[in-house]
């Protein structure tokens, strides 16, 4: 018996009678194989030749292939991505599962109920991939691909379309088929996309701090990770208005270690919240932008200085936000109920909990950040200072911006006019900082949610 015959039998008698927490629990042991063996690779293939491709399981198991391939591409959390791979294994269950959204998720739900489609691209995403599936097994001609790509929504399909070809692969002799069955990856084909600063980075940067190794370590690993490494020639390029720099080595010691390691920071989170989109990634985005631009205006007429930007600050707070099970599954954004306690959760309108907060606590750990990071964003029950009257003071012009006066919580706004008093702004100058600051950033609501559209932190890291 090879691998694919191994995880067959399990998985068919898994989607006999199963609940949805059950098939949610499928996807993870599925994901497994898809990352450590070669048959997900080779599935419809062998679909083919054994004339098993009527067979339910083998739709389900195409499909739900075809959706995890889908949202590694895209950068989908993993949580979304399951759910995801919940919603097509229920759409192609034989018999209707009762207590579908056991797992009370809104994406569950937008993905199984046609009608709730147009609120989110996911239905989309399930539906190519389920349609893909039934080409791929020969269920359906091609033809039925083409009317998804000029129909009514085609537009909603295409970048599916183009991240999925070829649609169809060249066949395989069973003498090259059957060892690719069994075969383990050489190295997982799919990483594990959770935060995980470049550790490589992190020590060399620590040792040098210390005075126990020299710049080269840090450079080299720089030079391994092009993402950072164009972060850092950009940083040193706008602050010195010049031509671009020669070596990763003269844009480092420019901009110094200190603020170089703010800059690969900043670059390192972004590339983290890339490769985890929740479902609502866009409208986090878009108010984050906003809450920076408050932020930076509120601090330039205040005349007060933070220990480090405000948009690493944001990145830092948007990886406990994606982690919060209040974004895990949610397509509209959450209402903020009127007794919500302010913080930085409260935007989502999340109760206050100090333990959602051990991402951000990792990472100002990890990247050697001031200490001040961690008092300006850390639950506090009182304002001690101008740093964190500022902080508040734009969570609360970000909940007027986006929901208005009547859905921002009563005790926020009686709070709003001692906080300016506090920064000595009056009614003139925060008016004008809430449509400056919106007006730069293009904001608006409500936030159509697509897959095409990702709107990045308005201005540089540095």
């Amino acid at each position: 018996m090879n691998r694919l015959d191994e995880f067959l039998t399990s998985f068919r008698s898994a989607l006999v009678h199963s609940t949805a927490v059950e098939i949610y629990a499928q996807t993870k042991k599925l994901e497994y194989e898809i990352s450590e063996y070669q048959w997900p690779d080779y599935f419809a293939h062998w679909a083919l030749g054994h004339r098993a491709q009527n067979l339910p399981h083998t739709l389900a198991l195409q499909s739900a292939i075809n959706v995890f391939k889908l949202s590694y591409e895209l950068g989908l959390a993993t949580p979304f991505r399951r759910l995801l791979m919940t919603a097509v294994l229920i759409r192609t269950l034989p018999t209707h599962l009762s207590n579908t959204n056991r797992l009370k998720s809104e994406v569950l739900h937008a993905c199984l109920h046609k009608k709730e489609r147009r609120h989110h691209y996911a239905y989309y995403l399930v539906d190519w991939s389920l349609h893909l599936a039934r080409y791929q097994l020969a269920l359906d001609g091609k033809g039925t691909l083409n009317q998804l790509l000029i129909g009514e929504h085609h537009l909603e399909y295409w970048p599916y379309a183009e991240l999925s070809r070829p649609y169809r692969v060249e066949k395989l002799t069973s003498e090259h088929l059957e060892p690719a069955l069994q075969h383990k990856r050489a190295t997982p084909a799919y990483l594990n996309n959770s935060v995980k600063p470049p550790k490589t980075l992190l020590k060399a940067i620590k040792r040098f701090a210390d005075g126990t190794d020299s710049l080269t370590p840090i450079i080299a690993a720089i030079e391994q990770q092009p993402g950072l490494r164009k972060a850092l020639h950009q940083a040193a390029r706008e602050h010195a208005q010049v031509a671009p720099f020669k070596s990763t080595k003269h844009a480092y010691l420019y901009l110094g270690a200190q603020r170089a390691s703010r800059v690969l920071a900043s670059a390192s989170l972004q590339q983290h919240l890339d490769r985890h989109r929740i479902p609502l990634h866009e409208s986090l985005m878009q108010r984050l932008s906003l809450l920076i631009e408050l932020w930076r205006r509120l601090n330039q007429t205040a005349q007060i200085k933070w220990p480090v930007r405000e948009k690493l600050i944001a990145q830092i707070i948007a990886t406990d936000l994606i982690h919060h099970p209040t974004l895990a599954s949610a397509i509209r954004w959450p209402a903020v109920p009127d007794d919500t306690s302010l913080s930085i959760f409260s935007i989502i309108g999340a109760v206050v909990e100090i333990e959602r907060q051990k991402y951000s606590s990792i990472l100002i750990h990890r990247w050697r950040l001031p200490e001040q990071v961690n008092h300006l964003i850390r639950v506090q029950h009182e304002v001690t200072n101008k740093q964190q009257t500022v902080f508040l003071l734009g969570c609360i012009l970000l909940q007027q911006l986006y929901a208005g006066e009547k859905q921002t919580p009563k005790r926020w706004l009686a709070l709003l006019p001692k906080l300016c008093e506090r920064l000595n702004l009056d009614a003139t100058q925060l008016l004008r900082i809430k449509n400056e600051a919106i007006s730069f950033c293009h904001s608006y609501t409500p936030l159509n949610t697509h897959i095409c559209a990702v709107n990045d932190y308005n201005h540089p890291s540095e």
